[in-house]
């Protein structure tokens, strides 16, 4: 099979890349590469890896009836079997080749964020990400596939000691501070916001126990800016945090002295292959670590993301990097996670994808009357474009360099540019939420994971002030799609809303947010539902409406620093708008029971049980160990805390401290100082099961309060999933009803009851049965009941 292969151009880039490995990867197969287009920085590895390379015309505007034309007498003279472009103009150019037979066929592969809409839908599309392709099927695109962007694993391997001591020595990177390496083009769109926050983190952060030198590697139109950028650190700085490379031909050793990389796409793919910890950046503040967690989210949307607001990418930034910073072991453990996933993305699974698409499309090639009728219509919307480019240059708005300035995973929600069709049989649910979806992983987020299993998601994150309210579209309503079947509105709003007028105005605001978000995806939400305290239910007088009551809020207004008259008045909203109300507790159930509303009790569940071939983390503690794990602040009882290190026991507390007061936090430090205490601080999920299993007794130690007494805590029933007992103060209720949690009335008695059960010595499957039916997917089912019900108007 003679294959021309066309990539968008040859300068250093992942697309570009791609194309020439994976053609060579596929010469085993009877495959003919012939590499075409202008000459560049890549030639060199199209002649490494043996291929066969044409220059073309040069092409000026794009697409070029001049490449067509080289392209067509190529076809001629080499007797080419199929065509195969690289990003939209190449593809537009290889169809123009074909003519009005559209003989022979071509592939096209977009590794942009977004397809444009001008690529004909006869040609066999290859997209980077299943997002992508179910939106273009919903399009009407019947031929879309999907090829993960691939990594050559044989060739991007460790370069050996002496070439990173080599590229250390070369840019003066001597000293003893980690190193966050980013390799990738300089362009405006896409990478320059992330760039500029990594240097302003670098900056912050110089001081402190936290520093990190950051070496960026690459070269592209926004070199000026991104030098001006690395200045400003420096000399913010006061001595050298960022370091400009300039591009490598080779940047292998880059990737191999890297402690932490930072990118995205092709980039983020190549760290996994050295084994780094990688941190994936995206746009619009977003900045996410790969972990155990998110690690589907770049399954489905690639490895790009679209956060809230450009403001928040360095707090972002500093969130998802500074974890790995400080813990060498945490960048170990993320680093053999990265390598695992990548050897599913290797160029010879790559090339195998590939040849099947190549044969598909010497098979199914388009009837005449197809072809023309998909390449007319292709003309005219590239007609559109090239018009709609040339005025807004001519009003003096900047015109987008390519299709990554629209990317599918940061919402397109215009009628030109619809979501992909449900691919659940119901409406969505309209979530309001109570923490954005970034924020803490509590009740809302847990149901929603399971929910979305049978049922659409558009989740709502609560208004957020914007960092800087004069900037153009910083208040504009953002739509993105964080997992399969999840939509997310996000409303940014002024500063101020805890001032009277500027709450009322921001409520408002996000209001009309939602309102435009909902036009423009043309759906249709089933059912709203509140699990927030902003008086939303009213914004929805003609949808059946669920308030699902996961505090008593009104308890939390001293903590949350708002008036209690305020978020009653609120809670008397929602309720008054709710046709079923749910609550988590039987205790918060009676505090909102009114005339004619009796709520329905849903408590937390948990996320899965541990099995035994869970490795304990080694403690040096006395024996028997009690374990609490969770947020620590003043809703604990560190008197509790307290005795149970006073009864000898040794003492495992996991998890950050976040106290309001000195005082708290001072009796906090003196704890966790004792002999016989470990703390460990904020812990990775996937290691939380290694502690647990070091533990024997697991500990609620809640305090008394009106909030507390109204909680359902989630710590009680994870200790019983991973089979422990649970001694719990007696306000922390039990939502499983499980014999092996027993409660006290105060300190002493709670340090007693842990004894009693760290001595009792339960099998921890015996323990683990008595949760049984009580976890999210139990939950998610229950309350998927409730929704049904209040569609249909019952109780």
């Amino acid at each position: 099979m003679r294959v021309l292969v066309y990539p968008h151009d040859l300068a250093i880039g992942g697309s570009q890349l791609n194309a020439i490995e994976i053609a060579a990867a596929m010469r085993p197969a009877g495959v003919e590469p012939l590499v075409v287009g202008r000459t560049g920085a890549l030639v060199e590895r199209i002649e490494e890896l043996g291929l066969e390379f044409l220059e073309t015309p040069d092409p000026g505007r794009r697409p070029s009836a001049r490449v067509a034309a080289s392209v067509r007498r190529l076809v001629d003279e080499r007797g080419l079997d199929l065509l195969h472009g690289y990003e939209w103009p190449p593809t537009l150019e290889l169809v123009a080749a074909g003519g009005l037979r559209g003989r022979p066929p071509v592939v096209s592969t977009v590794m942009s964020m977004a397809v444009a809409p001008f690529v004909p839908h006869d040609v066999h599309l290859v997209v980077g990400t299943e997002q992508i392709a179910a939106t273009e099927r919903a399009r009407g695109r019947d031929r879309v596939h999907v090829i993960e962007p691939p990594v050559d694993l044989a060739h991007n391997v460790h370069p050996g000691d002496e070439a990173v001591a080599a590229q250390r020595a070369r840019h003066g990177l001597t000293g003893d501070r980690p190193l966050v390496v980013v390799v990738s083009r300089l362009a405006d769109q896409l990478k320059l916001e992330g760039l500029l926050h990594a240097m302003t983190l670098a900056a912050d952060l110089a001081a402190t126990d936290d520093a990190f030198d950051l070496l960026v590697v690459g070269d592209g139109p926004a070199r000026d800016r991104v030098t001006e950028g690395a200045e400003a650190a420096n000399r913010r700085a006061e001595r050298r945090v960022v370091v400009l490379a300039g591009e490598l031909r080779d940047p292998r050793p880059a990737y191999a002295v890297a402690d932490v990389c930072l990118g995205m796409g092709g980039s983020a793919l190549r760290a996994l292959a050295f084994a780094k910890p990688l941190v994936v950046q995206g746009e619009s503040g977003f900045f996410l670590p790969l972990s155990e967690e998110t690690a589907d989210v770049f399954s489905w949307q690639g490895w790009y993301g679209t956060g809230a607001d450009h403001e928040l990418g360095v707090a972002a930034l500093r969130e998802a990097l500074v974890p790995l910073l400080r813990d060498p072991a945490l960048r170990e453990r993320r680093a053999a996670l990265g390598r695992r996933l990548v050897e599913r993305c290797s160029v010879e699974a790559a090339a195998q994808q590939q040849l099947r698409i190549y044969e598909e499309a010497l098979v199914s090639g388009p009837g005449a009357v197809r072809h023309a009728a998909d390449s007319g219509r292709a003309a005219a919307q590239l007609v559109r474009y090239k018009v709609a480019r040339k005025s807004a240059r001519l009003v003096g708005r900047g015109a987008a360099e390519d299709f990554n300035a629209v990317p599918v995973a940061a919402g397109g929600t215009t009628a030109r540019d619809p979501r992909p069709a449900p691919t659940r049989p119901r409406d969505p649910v309209l979530w309001y939420a109570g923490v954005s979806w970034e924020g803490v992983r509590g009740t809302d987020h847990r149901l929603v994971d399971e929910v979305l299993r049978e049922r659409e998601v558009i989740w709502v994150d609560p208004p957020k002030p914007t960092g800087r309210p004069w900037r153009p579209g910083s208040l504009r309503h953002r739509v993105t799609r964080p997992l399969p079947g999840l939509t997310r509105i996000s409303t940014p709003v002024l500063p101020g809303v805890t001032r009277p007028v500027m709450r009322e105005l921001a409520l408002l605001w996000s209001a009309r947010g939602v309102r435009a978000a909902l036009a423009g995806l043309g759906t249709a939400p089933q059912v709203v539902l509140a699990s927030c305290s902003e008086p939303v239910l009213r914004r929805h007088p003609d949808l059946p409406s669920v308030h699902y009551a996961t505090d008593d809020v009104v308890a939390a207004a001293p903590l949350w620093g708002v008036s209690p008259r305020l978020l009653h008045r609120w809670r008397e909203s929602n309720l008054r708008g709710a046709g079923t109300v749910l609550a988590v507790s039987s205790h918060l159930a009676g505090l909102l029971r009114r005339e004619g509303k009796t709520p329905v009790v849903l408590p937390n569940g948990f996320a899965g049980a541990q099995g035994h071939d869970v490795a304990a983390v080694d403690l040096d503690l006395p024996q028997p160990v009690a374990a609490v794990v969770g947020q620590l602040n003043e809703r604990i009882d560190l008197g509790c805390l307290e005795e149970v290190r006073d009864q000898g026991m040794g003492l495992l507390v996991v998890g950050p401290a976040y106290f309001a007061t000195k005082q708290a936090r001072a009796r906090f430090d003196r704890l966790v100082a004792s002999p016989g205490v470990h703390w460990t601080g904020r812990v990775p999920s996937e290691d939380l099961p290694g502690y647990l299993a070091a533990a024997d007794v697991g500990l609620s130690p809640y305090a008394d309060t009106a909030f507390n007494r109204s909680c359902s805590p989630l710590k009680t029933l994870d200790y019983l999933a991973a089979g422990l007992p649970v001694a719990t103060t007696a306000v922390a209720t039990d939502p499983a009803g499980s014999p092996f949690v027993l409660p006290a009335h105060d300190a002493p008695g709670l340090a007693l009851r842990a004894a009693e059960l760290a001595h009792a010595g339960t099998g921890p499957d015996e323990i683990r049965r008595s949760v049984a039916g009580h976890d999210w997917a139990s939950r998610a089912r229950a309350l998927l009941v409730e929704l049904d019900r209040a569609d249909k108007g019952t109780s």
